[in-house]
């Protein structure tokens, strides 16, 4: 009760992608969730070659994360609106809840791959998850760039994802 504006977490990969399943076959419009490539062109909102979606300066006043380690047992996750957006109109793009993306991780995909549009490797033993999460104590995981492999059956209060239509 009381959380129906915050991020959707406890959600493996799988229980995304279903959900973006379930959703298309609702509305008739193809959603799915965005590619690694996509995700980070989105959560940068224009601003290219920036640390953050915001820039390249820390701003605790823009992303739900844990700065002192000793205080993640009274946080959680903050509506979806409490920060403002980055300058594409998107919220919650750093901080707040990881995000499930499509891609299958590998460590040196982008020096490999079509710097273009990559659309992530064909397979994989790990997913990726983008943007950190108010668990996060260490900011780097809040920089746009920051890939973050786990194995695609985890779920955690600081998992949750983003559709693309």
């Amino acid at each position: 009760p009381g959380r129906d504006d915050h991020p959707v977490v406890l959600v493996t990969f799988d229980d995304a992608r279903e959900y973006c399943r379930w959703l298309s076959m609702q509305t008739g419009r193809p959603f799915r969730l965005p590619t690694e490539a996509e995700w980070e062109k989105a959560a940068r909102g224009g601003l290219q070659r920036k640390r953050y979606p915001w820039g390249d300066a820390l701003d605790p006043s823009l992303a739900n994360f844990t700065s002192l380690p000793q205080n993640r047992a009274g946080g959680g996750t903050v509506p979806v609106r409490a920060r403002p957006p980055n300058p594409s109109g998107l919220y919650g793009m750093a901080g707040n809840a990881w995000q499930w993306v499509a891609d299958w991780y590998r460590s040196d995909y982008y020096a490999v791959s079509d710097p273009r549009n990559p659309a992530g490797p064909a397979t994989g033993a790990l997913r990726l998850v983008r943007g950190g999460a108010w668990t996060n104590d260490d900011e780097r995981y809040l920089r746009c760039a920051c890939r973050h492999p786990v194995p695609p059956d985890t779920y955690a209060y600081s998992i949750g994802f983003r559709v693309a239509c």
